[in-house]
């Protein structure tokens, strides 16, 4: 287990992800205000189609999105409205192997291209139905974690971020964490979903 996976975090910015409505919708706060609200727009659950919107209603901007097409396990994630194409950032998700989930993804971060990694994590203080999750950079350093809540509504899941790498990768990292959890959320509950291979930790 990395030195920053334990459960004190030091020195980590949390925020915390709730939900209602049998999951169809998150809020994302810090110090009790919410920044972002989430509506999960998917037709089938194995199929993320999230939405983010500035604030803590549906009448706020669209700033974020992802999207999993029907014959694949990437995940498409954008930033700004895709409505407007000409506004839009985009970043795939992809899967890396069949019997291990990991997803990459290349970010810009300060004019440079860097590869991240999302992983399981044998997280101490994990709890709830779906793993927890950790981002790592190519030099296998913890730069987030998504700590997911239990049951069928999302109470009190935390992303923690061990690093400031900008807004924009900040953003990213709140919409692939979704989009990750309501993938492993529907293999938990559906054995012949992509998901459905034993998985391995590192």
């Amino acid at each position: 287990m990395d030195a920053q996976e334990s459960s004190s975090s030091p020195g980590a910015v949390e925020y915390i992800v709730t939900g209602g409505h049998w999951n169809r919708e998150y809020q994302v706060t810090q110090g009790g205000t919410t920044i972002y609200h989430v509506e999960n727009k998917s037709t089938s659950p194995d199929k993320p189609h999230l939405l983010f919107f500035a604030g803590n209603t549906t009448e706020g901007p669209v700033v974020g999105s992802a999207h999993t097409n029907r014959f694949s396990s990437d995940v498409q994630i954008t930033l700004g409205d895709p409505n407007l194409p000409k506004t839009v950032t985009a970043a795939k998700l992809i899967k890396k192997g069949l019997m291990s989930f990991r997803y990459v993804i290349e970010l810009e971060v300060d004019r440079q291209r860097r590869t991240f990694t999302w992983k399981r994590t044998e997280q101490a203080d994990s709890f709830g139905p779906t793993a927890s999750l950790k981002l790592t950079d190519e030099a296998n350093e913890v730069v987030a974690m998504f700590l997911p809540g239990g049951g069928r509504v999302q109470r009190d899941g935390v992303v923690r971020l061990y690093a400031d790498l900008g807004e924009s990768v900040k953003l990213m990292t709140f919409i692939a964490a979704l989009a990750l959890r309501e993938k492993t959320r529907f293999r938990a509950v559906n054995p012949t979903s992509d998901l459905a291979m034993p998985v391995t930790y590192s």
